[in-house]
């Protein structure tokens, strides 16, 4: 069952789930260039992001899948698995830490503004770089870099290599986040599709998604939903209307079986201007296909 628990700013969230089985890491080819807590710039060419990073499995091919940033916006919500932006790494230009705000920015290729976040919660757009560091006479030292440290963390990481991705296209859907303490803005995504978690064996994108007992339920058929609680059983409903009008309650499922092996829905993903954007359906308050009136006067 899913709850709907807002954690107080005092306590700590847990850490973001990794939506996939871990993989021994791999040096990256490409340069980055640390800022350590002094100001000093450390260029590194053999390197990997330990934590803080994750694979996207449903973009495997050959073998191999990109890796991207779990970044948590300002606006990600303080559920403990709250809404989470995934940066894909090629296109990663910095992350600037400002210890005294609690704050990291995240710059990417093509954007005119950068990602802002909060380093203020446990495992929270903290990362560690491990890498090789030549020490000249002394040799090769195995470092680690640990970025949204309050204390004896580094300044920011660049990675020079970045390049633009692709802009997002298709069609959009807007969903609000479920906020009981403020009004929260429509984000818009596109190419909407639900995120499975098979077994050990990586992801899977659906076009539907799953509730009681079996009924499976295209997406692209949903105009609007609104998801909410039911104070009686303790579980997710949503208020669904479909494109012809109709409208129907139903219960998700978050465990369920696709393809013939078990399966459990991680959330409804799009991608953004960033890359891809993650919610778990418990920090969706309002889902629809209509554009909202603000964004269409700016």
């Amino acid at each position: 069952m899913l709850y709907r628990a807002f954690f107080a700013n005092t306590v700590l969230l847990w850490p973001i789930v990794f939506l996939f089985a871990d993989d021994a890491p791999k040096p990256s080819n490409t340069e980055a260039v640390i800022i350590d807590g002094s100001g000093k710039e450390v260029h590194l060419k053999k390197w990997h992001i330990s934590t803080g990073s994750q694979k996207l499995a449903w973009l495997e091919k050959d073998g191999m899948a990109p890796e991207a940033l779990a970044f948590r916006e300002t606006n990600s919500t303080l559920f403990k698995d709250g809404v989470v932006t995934l940066i894909p790494l090629d296109r990663l230009e910095s992350l600037t830490y400002d210890v005294e705000k609690q704050t990291v920015s995240a710059k990417v290729a093509s954007l005119e503004q950068p990602l802002d976040g909060s380093i203020r919660y446990k495992e929270i757009n903290q990362i560690t770089i491990e890498a090789e560091v030549d020490k000249g006479d002394a040799g090769i030292a195995e470092l680690k870099f640990k970025g949204g440290q309050l204390k004896g963390g580094i300044r920011g990481v660049k990675f020079p290599g970045a390049k633009s991705g692709p802009a997002p296209a298709g069609e959009k859907v807007f969903i609000t986040i479920a906020d009981a303490k403020q009004k929260s803005t429509p984000q818009a995504l596109y190419q909407l599709q639900a995120l499975y978690k098979l077994g050990k064996e990586g992801q899977k994108l659906a076009s539907f998604l799953m509730f009681k007992k079996t009924f499976k339920l295209e997406l692209a058929q949903i105009q609007s939903m609104k998801v909410h609680d039911n104070p009686e059983t303790k579980e997710v409903e949503c208020e669904v209307v479909l494109k012809d009008g109709t409208t129907q309650t139903l219960t998700p499922l978050t465990s369920t079986t696709i393809d013939g092996k078990p399966a459990t829905l991680e959330g409804l993903i799009g991608e953004v201007p960033a890359g891809f954007r993650l919610f778990p359906l418990h920090t969706v308050g309002d889902l629809s296909r209509e554009e909202p009136k603000n964004e269409k006067e700016e």
